[in-house]
């Protein structure tokens, strides 16, 4: 089950990728932040299925990592290339850190 969330990931940056480079309308700065949104969401997903987590907590993880991903994938698109007041930016450094405070805790649980 992991290796579809990895090579689902590695496609879905490949296509995302092989868009940037065809569509001119596509900035790079967008493109390299939507690749990078891709890559933590599929990171996430295959380190949630290696380690030994119940399944419910893998189920209820993969449909947040996902939808939280997607959330990002498209703020991603219409970030703009200024860091400075860039509130895309920080909408999606705070769903990160959610996502990242969520396993850490899952990984606590799965301990007790």
């Amino acid at each position: 089950m992991k290796n579809i969330f990895l090579f689902g990931g590695i496609i879905a940056i490949l296509m995302n990728s092989l868009a940037g480079i065809v569509l001119s309308s596509f900035p790079t700065y967008n493109w390299v932040l939507a690749d990078v949104s891709i890559l933590f969401s599929a990171g996430f997903i295959f380190v949630l299925y290696t380690h030994f987590i119940d399944n419910a907590f893998k189920i209820a993880f993969t449909f947040l990592f996902l939808i939280s991903g997607l959330i990002r994938y498209v703020l991603s698109l219409f970030a703009n290339l200024e860091l400075e007041n860039n509130w895309i930016i920080l909408l999606m450094g705070g769903l990160l850190f959610i996502e990242v405070f969520i396993f850490i805790f899952g990984v606590v649980l799965r301990k007790k």
